[in-house]
C-alpha cells in the first residue's frame, strides 16, 4: 500500500493543498494520502518537527511523509529524502530534520539530483516519491551527509530536586498548551505525590492536579496526558492559552 501524509503551513483557504494531491494522484496510482495538519504557523518548523516526530507512528511502516512547511518553492533549491525508523520523509534540509532526529545518530539520506530546473519544489518532491515507490530513488538521487544543525530545547529533569523545566511547544485548536514534557518524565518525578507547576506567561497560572482524561467534573487549571505523549495544559472547555495568555515557547 502506499501511504503519504502531508503536513505544511499552506492553509486551506487557497487551492495549493488540493493541487498537490491531485499531482500526487495523478502521478502515482494507488496511493493513499492523508493530512496531518496544515495549520502550522507560518514558516514554524519547529512546530512542525514536534507534531510529525510524535505522530508518524500512527501510520504503516513504509509511510512517506511530505514536509511541506517553510519551503521557498524554489526550482533551485533540492528536497531531501531522509529514512528512520522504516518511514520516509522528504522535504527541505532547513534545520526540520536534525530537530525531528537529533543529530548524533547518522541517517540514511538522499538529495534530489538533477540538471532540470524547469520543476518547482513540490514537483520535485513528487518525483522522489514516486521512484521512491518504484525502487529507483538512487536514478534521480545522490547520498546525502551534510545536515544543516538547529539547537532544540530539550526539558530538563533533576532527579536530585525533583523538579522538571520544559516549554510549551504547540497549542491546539481547542486552545490547550502542549508542552514538550514527556508523561513519563512526568510520571517518574512525580511518584503520585502532591506537585506544583507554573507558567510563565503574562498572567500568574499554577497546576496542582493530572488527569489521564479531560474530566468534566474538575474546576481548577490542569495537567491532562495527551495523546501525543506529553503534557497539556488544560482546562475543561475553558479555552485556557486564550484566558492565560500561553505562547509557544512559554516555560
Amino acid at each position: 500500500m502506499k501511504n503519504i501524509t502531508l503536513i505544511s503551513d499552506w492553509k486551506l483557504k487557497d487551492p495549493y493543498v488540493a493541487m498537490l494531491k491531485g499531482k500526487l494522484v495523478s502521478n502515482i496510482p494507488d496511493v493513499h494520502i492523508f493530512d496531518i495538519t496544515h495549520a502550522i504557523d507560518l514558516f514554524n518548523i519547529e512546530q512542525t518537527a514536534f507534531i510529525l516526530k510524535n505522530s508518524f507512528t500512527a501510520f504503516p511502516e513504509q509511510s512517506v511523509h511530505l514536509i511541506l512547511t517553510g519551503n521557498s518553492l524554489s526550482k533551485n533549491i533540492f528536497p531531501v529524502l531522509v529514512e528512520y525508523q522504516n518511514h520516509y520523509f522528504i522535504g527541505e534540509d532547513s534545520g526540520i530534520f536534525s530537530l525531528m532526529f537529533g543529530t548524533k545518530t547518522p541517517l540514511k539520506a538522499w538529495q534530489y539530483n538533477s540538471s532540470d530546473l524547469s520543476s518547482d519544489f513540490p514537483d520535485k518532491m513528487i518525483e522522489m516519491t514516486k521512484q521512491l515507490f518504484n525502487n529507483k530513488i538512487k536514478e534521480i538521487a545522490t547520498e546525502y551527509t551534510h545536515f544543516k544543525r538547529k539547537i532544540k530545547l530539550e526539558p530538563y529533569y533533576s532527579s536530585l530536586e525533583k523538579k522538571i523545566t520544559g516549554r510549551i511547544a504547540y497549542i491546539d485548536t481547542f486552545c490547550n498548551a502542549v508542552t514538550d514534557i514527556p508523561i513519563a518524565m512526568f510520571k517518574e518525578a512525580n511518584q503520585n505525590n502532591q506537585f506544583k507547576a507554573t507558567v510563565s506567561s503574562t498572567k500568574h497560572i499554577q497546576i496542582t492536579k493530572y488527569h489521564d482524561f479531560y474530566n468534566p467534573q474538575e474546576e481548577e487549571v490542569f495537567f491532562v496526558f495527551n495523546r501525543l505523549g506529553f503534557l497539556e495544559i488544560t482546562m475543561y472547555q475553558g479555552n485556557i492559552a486564550v484566558l492565560g495568555d500561553l505562547k509557544m515557547g512559554d516555560a
